[in-house]
């Protein structure tokens, strides 16, 4: 039986909302201030920035949050789900320790050969190995042979098979393992009820399924496009 988690807020007990609305200004500010961003993922994000899907790359503060978060768990073996040309894989990549493994997934080779260019020159000290394939396919075969084996997923992919991603990468993770999913604000179209477009719906669905299971703490964050971290209890 799931626990009694609160109610959503009402007008009678709303919190006061202390989030800074981050504008162009504040955001460079945060970035002169805060961001520490290597020059192989300085020259990533520009390349990246030519290309039309450009705006599905990891922003820099996002990118250099994960790093810490990875710091902090210090994971044994990582699996991402979702490269496009590897700001994140390199960013989580950066801080992991020579006895670690990482298995990044993505289905265009094309996105997967800017990462893997660019992986060469980072200074990566585990075994970090990429694969164009389906990723529903391979969180399945993976979860046959390697289920309560993961330290740590990243899943930045595509909304359809979301909740595949989350209910897979539940089952993938060890106790105690993280999981940290991207785009969970889905660019605040989530609170909006007139959009109700195939991705929205999806995003929205995980976020209710989250807070109800009562196997992971969790905490979504206003940063980038939305960013949720869960921890197996």
């Amino acid at each position: 039986m799931l626990p009694n988690f609160p109610k959503p807020v009402s007008e009678e007990n709303r919190p006061v909302n202390r989030t800074v609305k981050v504008d162009d200004t504040l955001y460079d500010y945060l970035i002169d201030h805060s961001v520490r961003e290597p020059e192989v993922l300085d020259a990533l994000r520009r390349e990246t920035a030519q290309y039309h899907m450009a705006r599905m790359a990891l922003s820099p503060e996002v990118g250099q949050f994960l790093g810490m978060l990875v710091s902090l768990v210090n994971p044994k073996k990582v699996l991402e789900i979702g490269v496009f040309t590897g700001y994140s894989t390199i960013s989580i990549a950066r801080y992991l320790s020579k006895d670690a493994t990482m298995l990044a997934v993505d289905k265009k080779q094309m996105w997967l050969d800017i990462a893997n260019r660019y992986l060469e020159q980072a200074e990566i000290k585990a075994d970090v190995k990429t694969v164009c394939a389906n990723a529903v396919e391979v969180m399945q075969d993976l979860v046959k042979t390697e289920s309560g084996t993961y330290d740590f997923l990243f899943i930045d992919a595509d909304k359809a098979n979301l909740m595949a991603y989350y209910t897979m990468g539940i089952q993938l993770l060890s106790s105690g393992g993280c999981l940290i999913i991207d785009n969970t604000l889905w660019w605040g179209n989530v609170a909006n009820a007139e959009f109700d477009d195939k991705d929205t719906v999806a995003v929205r669905a995980l976020n209710d399924y989250i807070h109800s299971d009562a196997d992971v703490t969790l905490s979504q964050l206003p940063i980038g496009d939305g960013l949720t971290i869960v921890r197996k209890q």
